[in-house]
């Protein structure tokens, strides 16, 4: 009888560790998933070649406002030339956020303006960022943007 109550009061507490834990965890991936979004906009605004190499993914492609695919190795090689591409300005808004298992989704709204690839871009885009939690961190997996007309 003491053997079957003591599994019982164990299994209820085992059960309660674990359903605190998911809720914690649940809360903390939001948290730091809306982080990562926000590193991610400093990244580029920074050329942040060292950031871009550890947080994305190895099959990273953005889709450009411009209508062009940039891989990651592009992105990579763009940030060494910080000359050729130069962020002024780089403002993030009306950053909504989702998370599907281990798929981070961020919707975001970002007003900038740059020298990219040598030439003045000023604009006002809508992104949709996906990355997958691996670990402890976050790895993007594609963005793409779309200018606001």
């Amino acid at each position: 009888m003491k053997t079957t109550f003591a599994i019982a009061v164990y299994a209820v507490c085992l059960s309660l560790a674990v359903f605190a834990a998911e809720k914690q965890g649940a809360t903390g991936s939001k948290a730091s998933f809306e982080q990562f979004v926000n590193e991610s906009i400093k990244a580029q605004t920074a050329n942040d070649g060292k950031w871009m190499q550890a947080h994305l993914s190895e099959g990273y492609v953005e889709g450009t406002s411009f209508g062009t695919w940039i891989p990651k190795a592009q992105l990579l090689k763009d940030a060494g030339d910080p000359a050729n591409n130069k962020f002024t300005k780089n403002d993030m808004s009306d950053l909504q956020t989702e998370i599907v298992g281990t798929i981070g989704l961020a919707r975001y709204k970002e007003t900038y303006d740059a020298t990219i690839e040598g030439q003045h871009r000023a604009r006002t885009i809508i992104c949709s960022l996906t990355a997958q939690r691996q670990g402890a961190t976050w790895k993007a997996l594609s963005n793409h943007c779309s200018k606001i007309e």
